[in-house]
Order: structure tokens, then sequence, then C-alpha cells
């Protein structure tokens, strides 16, 4: 499925292809100074194309991953790893954002104890992450 949304200034535009229509949660503490909160995210690994990737800026956040976001107005644009087997986009970017199911939430044990969503989703702690997504040689 094609979703299409873009950043708060309009200048990074994108589409992107979706398996399923869902999105995740990461309570990690790098997403949550990224997002200044849980971060929300599509996956987007099916494809994610921009309409100009002029502004388009990297920050390499880890030895496994990085992040895209608008050099013009800051809007966080995706979360990706550099094997490209991952790419997650912001749910709040999305033109429209009806209609999606809230499915999970990871590293749930480093999610501060001052708030809880209400929807009832799968949970992974971060050693469950890590275990689930290893590679496997």
């Amino acid at each position: 499925m094609k979703v299409s949304g873009q950043c708060l200034c309009g200048k990074s535009k994108f589409t992107a292809t979706l398996k399923e229509k869902h999105f995740d949660a990461c309570h990690c503490s790098m997403c949550r100074k990224w997002a200044g909160s849980s971060l929300m995210v599509v996956n987007a690994s099916e494809g994610l194309e921009f309409e100009d990737d002029k502004f388009v800026t990297l920050y390499d956040s880890s030895d496994w991953a990085e992040r895209g976001f608008c050099g013009n107005c800051g809007s966080n644009l995706f979360y990706r790893t550099k094997d490209g087997s991952y790419t997650g986009v912001p749910y709040g970017l999305l033109d429209d954002q009806e209609g999606f199911d809230f499915t999970m939430q990871i590293f749930v044990e480093r999610k501060p104890s001052t708030y809880d969503f209400a929807n009832k989703t799968k949970t992974m702690t971060g050693d469950e992450v890590f275990a689930a997504f290893a590679k496997k040689d």
C-alpha cells in the first residue's frame, strides 16, 4: 500500500510503501530524545521515496542505524538500519492517518512511568528486540 506524507514545512515530501497498515512505538532513550516522547512509526521498509531529497539530512545515530530529518524545518523523517532491512517513518508525517492499528511497543522497560497508552499492544523489552532482530549466521 502506498502512502504519502511530508515534513512540517512541506519541502520534504515523500511516498512510502507499507506492507501493513499499522504503527508501532519505541520507548528507547534515543527515540524519546529524537521525538520528544515515544517515537511512533510505520514500517516503510518496502520503500521510501522523496519527491526531492535536497533537504534530507542524515544523522549517524549508532553503529547500526541512521536518522533523517528535514534540513529546512528540522522535522524527523525516518529511522533506518544501515543494512537497509528496516525503515521507520514517523506516523505523524502521513497525510492520512486514519485506519491504522497500534500494534507494538518496544523498549518498554525504558518507558517513563509517567505515561501509559490505553491500547493493548504487543510489548518487547530491548533485550527481546535485539534477540529477535539479531543477524543469524
